[in-house]
């Protein structure tokens, strides 16, 4: 049994691992933490657990074996690694860390300290994903040319526990915008698709929609990108876009692979969650479980995982390198959308 300790009692601790945990039989939890402390004690009453309204508590309860950072993103680095120094095996949300340095100063107190760090990147883990690879492995549609992905919706107020006073809008707590909350999904699951090492991008990212609804800037749009429209190219040559979007009026998680022997769409308007037209004519489609939306959840596979992999023994799959992999992508972008220019990374 491994007992779990939770820092942060927002949405995706509410909608997704707090019942993918509490069903899971080799997990429980023990601890739950939010510095509001209604939520934290709403939380612990349901799941019979101790309630902390300090992040510290959580990292010193003697009795827990995991927790999960679930907390703004900015802190996520700073909770990290405390909580590998004592001891805890770690489940961060992405994006793991704001910056390359902080990714970094986790990788290392994970080496360290020989505690499992696993990342949040629940795309890869979507059955008609792992379907995808095996299609795109098998070699029937040959290699991958070029792509174009996108994850976009109406705005995560829509998700958000705070709705419209979201701190996912304020750069202080959330470090980037919608390429932190959603563009990161795409960039990590084109790495474990195509197994591609990605080294150039160039992006435009602007605040096209949001406004603050409260306080002394009020009507003013958020300090962080509410779109961006994103190249990249990866060291074999693969190239393609990635586009994030917190105003597209009706939800898009697609992705469209180009490639020697035909086309593959994932999620796309055939109405399929597969669907591959081959060069010669011939068609396939799949239909699994869906795709995740706001709206709909349905098991990520993440907390069953980072579970199993502890009981296991084992080190994660999707580990802190590989979290970093992603963030790296992004934050090129980021900065090449800063400055104007290509940038190799």
């Amino acid at each position: 049994m491994v007992n779990v300790g939770l820092i942060g009692c927002g949405s995706i601790a509410r909608k997704r691992h707090l019942s993918e945990l509490s069903s899971n039989p080799n997990a429980k939890i023990v601890a739950v933490c939010d510095i509001v402390r209604e939520r934290a004690d709403e939380i612990a009453a349901e799941h019979g657990a101790k309630a902390y309204y300090d992040y510290k508590g959580v990292i010193g309860h003697s009795g827990i074996d995991a927790v999960l950072v679930l907390a703004t993103n900015v802190l996520h680095s700073k909770m990290t690694v405390e909580a590998l120094k004592a001891g805890k095996h770690v489940l961060c949300e992405k994006p793991m860390a704001t910056s390359l340095g902080d990714a970094e100063a986790m990788i290392k107190a994970a080496d360290e300290t020989g505690r499992n760090l696993m990342i949040g990147h629940n795309q890869r883990l979507a059955p008609a994903h792992v379907k995808a690879k095996e299609i795109l492995s098998s070699g029937r549609l040959g290699k991958v040319q070029t792509f174009r992905t996108t994850f976009g919706h109406q705005g995560c107020e829509g998700w958000a526990i705070d709705g419209r006073n979201t701190w996912f809008f304020e750069k202080r707590h959330v470090g980037l915008g919608t390429m932190a909350d959603l563009g990161i999904h795409k960039a990590d699951l084109l790495r474990w698709l195509l197994d591609e090492t990605f080294c150039e991008a160039a992006a435009f990212t602007g605040t096209l929609e949001k406004r603050y609804a409260y306080g002394k800037d009020k009507g003013k749009p958020i300090d962080v990108e509410d779109n961006a429209v994103c190249l990249i190219r990866g060291k074999g040559g693969v190239m393609g876009t990635i586009t994030a979007s917190w105003s597209y009026k009706k939800e898009d998680n697609s992705t469209t692979l180009y490639c020697d022997n035909g086309v593959m769409t994932l999620f796309g308007p055939t109405g399929h969650d597969i669907a591959v037209m081959y060069a010669d004519g011939s068609r396939e489609f799949h239909d699994i479980t869906g795709i995740q939306t706001n709206a709909r959840q349905s098991d990520s596979g993440v907390s069953a995982l980072f579970i199993k992999e502890i009981v296991s023994g084992v080190k994660p799959e999707i580990d802190g390198r590989e979290g970093y992999e992603a963030l790296k992508i992004v934050m090129a972008c980021m900065e090449s959308a800063e400055k104007g220019t290509v940038v190799r990374f």
